[in-house]
């Protein structure tokens, strides 16, 4: 799995596309098929990264840039979303342990 921040300190909602194109590139040079996106919580109740991420993302998974995405608040049991994730069995254990809802997990 390749990991990277995408919302360190300076990032903007206009550097996300290109903060996730070069991720998805490096991931598919390492021939990685699990990319883990640092997005962040938001402070305040504000999740720019995040929610520009996740459109970018549902854009990618509706043009068959990646096959599919899911956050890792969603990775509960108790999640609806997380039972109708294909690609459940790519997520490590520790990470659906952790259910951090600061990242968003990539199947490319």
């Amino acid at each position: 799995m390749y990991t990277v921040d995408i919302h360190y300190k300076g990032a903007t909602v206009l550097s996300t596309k290109h903060n996730i194109d070069e991720s998805i590139i490096i991931a598919r040079k390492d021939k990685d098929k699990l990319l883990c996106l640092i997005v962040g919580k938001g402070n305040g109740g504000t999740h720019k990264i995040k929610t520009e991420t996740i459109n970018i993302l549902t854009e990618y998974r509706n043009t068959n840039k990646i096959k599919d995405f899911i956050c890792g608040s969603d990775l509960d049991i108790f999640s609806s979303v997380y039972h109708s994730f294909k690609f459940k069995d790519r997520i490590p254990q520790d990470e659906k342990i952790k259910k951090n809802g600061g990242s968003i997990f990539v199947i490319l």
